[in-house]
């Protein structure tokens, strides 16, 4: 499982930094047209970006998965620790019979 989680987040720091350098280069494309440097013409920079609704949609898709796996993880743990519980109780139950 260790191998999976370090694979996993390895990709996802090459992705994380795939997608940071890419939003870096647009803005650096539209900084060096609004000071009138630039290679490419405004419109093709442009057209490379997403369109205000597609940002929002993106942003809230991520956060609700994001909230979607905190939910799981935290049923689950209070499945554990719900079960912990009751054996503590259980085995303090036998112990205080027993005598």
């Amino acid at each position: 499982m260790t191998t999976n989680f370090v694979t996993l987040a390895g990709e996802a720091q090459k992705q994380a930094l795939a997608a940071l350098k890419q939003a870096q280069e647009l803005s650096l494309e539209a900084t060096e047209f609004a000071i009138g440097v630039g290679s490419r013409q405004p419109s093709e920079v442009l057209a490379e970006l997403p369109n205000p609704v597609e940002v929002v949609e993106g942003a809230f898709a991520f956060a609700g998965q994001v909230l979607q796996q905190q939910k799981d993880y935290a049923l689950r743990m209070t499945e554990l620790m719900t079960e912990a519980a009751t054996r503590t109780v259980r085995g303090a139950e036998e112990t205080v019979g027993t005598k």
